[in-house]
């Protein structure tokens, strides 16, 4: 009975992890989508500063045309000074707009060249995740049908055990974490540890009885080589 507790506690514990393996291929799917989109985000913004700033550069290349123009017709040295002043300042500015768009150009070449890596590697990967659930689908429907099959052998074996003994092993093993029945190894119980006195080993030898360990309150049993 054990043994057979045993073997479905282990099935259980794999069903009970598909779960949370499903999750993580999803979670990472997902990571690489936001990723993706994180780009594009990107790609628009940047799209969307570089106008601002071409129609900035456009308005600033008009002012100084301008300012050119009306240099013909100022008439005296201090307008023209100013007028010139003006002129040196919005040169100065359009140049840093200017290495402002080619900035955004290089990283706009940038996130472009990343988009398209990064939708390929993700239909790569939506691709493998898709394989990968339909795995654990399957290993789930296994492990469910092992489950059932030995529910069943279990169902049998209850049938040829005494009613209290069945309750006190069910006790004892719900208590213990899993395990009722321990097997003494080298004169100690194989659940605790505690050793076994050695009247009690000539018992468990003679197998008459049930004996339970004295720390754990596990039933023993002597298993021979």
């Amino acid at each position: 009975m054990q043994e057979l507790d045993d073997q479905i506690d282990r099935l259980r514990t794999e069903e009970e992890s598909i779960p949370k393996k499903k999750t993580d291929l999803e979670e990472g799917l997902e990571e690489h989508r936001a990723s993706v989109e994180a780009a594009k985000n990107e790609s628009v913004e940047l799209a969307k500063k570089r106008k601002e700033l071409e129609i900035e550069l456009e308005e600033g290349n008009t002012k100084k045309d301008r300012f050119k123009h009306q240099l013909n017709q100022v008439k005296s040295n201090r307008e023209y000074e100013a007028l010139q002043h003006e002129i040196t300042a919005l040169e100065e500015k359009n140049s840093a707009l200017e290495d402002k768009i080619l900035e955004i150009m290089d990283r706009s070449e940038q996130i472009t060249r990343k988009i398209t890596a990064e939708e390929e590697a993700l239909k790569t990967e939506t691709s493998r995740v898709a394989e990968e659930r339909a795995k654990l689908d399957k290993e789930q429907e296994d492990l469910a049908q092992k489950i059932a099959i030995k529910a069943d052998e279990r169902k049998r074996l209850v049938m040829d055990l005494d009613e209290p003994l069945l309750k006190r092993y069910d006790r004892i093993r719900q208590s213990k974490g899993g395990l009722a029945v321990a097997t003494v190894n080298t004169g100690a119980c194989g659940g605790c540890f505690r050793r076994i006195p050695p009247h009690e080993m000539q018992n468990l030898k003679r197998d008459d009885r049930i004996i339970t360990c004295e720390g754990c309150g596990r039933i023993l049993i002597w298993r021979w080589e």
